[in-house]
């Protein structure tokens, strides 16, 4: 077991947890003693993913799209017990620029990288108001903040304009379950070696001299790495942060 962190709480919610950051914020967290409730529309993923956990992991599947999906999925991994943490890792990339965008793609990338971050946070909230020490950590990108078309020439709006969202929802839900004890803040990672930027970077089987050329670290992050700092954020080690985003990003923000 981990003693890299202190919980209070005992159970963590993970969305988009059947890979990449999702699936190494997951395993940490069980690595660290909690009970951890994995929710991702790929079901079939979300069992492989729980079963390489153990007997304190459990799944659902559903579309955080939807919130009525969402709202009986964290019902139902919930049941009678409590949460006291949230991760919303769940996240869709699409590299194209504005004129191949369609009404569509705009919608489903708010609807899961943005509206979904808001209804499983809301569907959380009354679990998350009776439980020990709760916190949110939110899943935002240096595309939030920075114009990033090193790789592809387009810009990705509806993905930066979606994160930037998020950005924004953090503060406000900082602001809003300020009151009931719970933090929320948001990581905002650079590149990390996942299936997702691997497919924005075309598959390339190392970091695009473009992007190195924009980071002092000059590599991509491993999912661990974020892992790790999300765990922080949970953990009662950050107790006095809210309504902050911590950049893991390999320098990228500040060059």
């Amino acid at each position: 077991m981990s003693t890299a962190w202190a919980f209070a709480g005992d159970a963590a919610l993970v969305t988009g947890a059947a890979s990449g950051i999702g699936r190494a914020t997951a395993a940490a967290l069980y690595d660290a003693g909690l009970q951890v409730l994995i929710l991702d529309r790929d079901g079939a993923a979300a069992a492989a993913a729980c079963a390489g956990l153990g007997d304190r992991a459990r799944y659902r599947a559903a579309d955080i799209a939807d919130p009525a999906q969402t709202e009986d999925a964290v019902t139902a991994l919930t049941g009678d017990g409590t949460l006291s943490y949230v991760v919303n890792c769940a996240g869709i990339h699409q590299p194209a620029g504005v004129e191949e965008l369609t009404a569509a793609d705009w919608t489903r990338m708010l609807n899961v990288n943005l509206v979904g971050a808001f209804n499983v946070s809301r569907a959380a909230a009354r679990h998350l108001r009776s439980a020990p020490a709760p916190a949110i950590v939110n899943i935002t990108s240096v595309e939030s903040t920075r114009v990033v078309a090193l790789v592809n020439p387009h810009a990705t709006p509806h993905y930066a304009a979606a994160k930037a969202g998020l950005e924004m929802l953090t503060k406000s839900l900082a602001h809003e379950f300020a009151p009931a004890g719970i933090r929320v803040n948001a990581i905002a990672p650079g590149p990390v070696e996942t299936p997702m930027v691997r497919g924005a970077h075309s598959g390339a089987t190392g970091l695009p001299p473009a992007f190195a050329a924009h980071l002092m670290i000059k590599r991509y992050a491993q999912p661990a790495e974020l892992a790790a700092a999300i765990c922080f954020l949970l953990s009662d080690s950050a107790s006095y942060i809210t309504a902050t985003t911590l950049n893991v990003d390999g320098g990228y923000t500040a060059l």
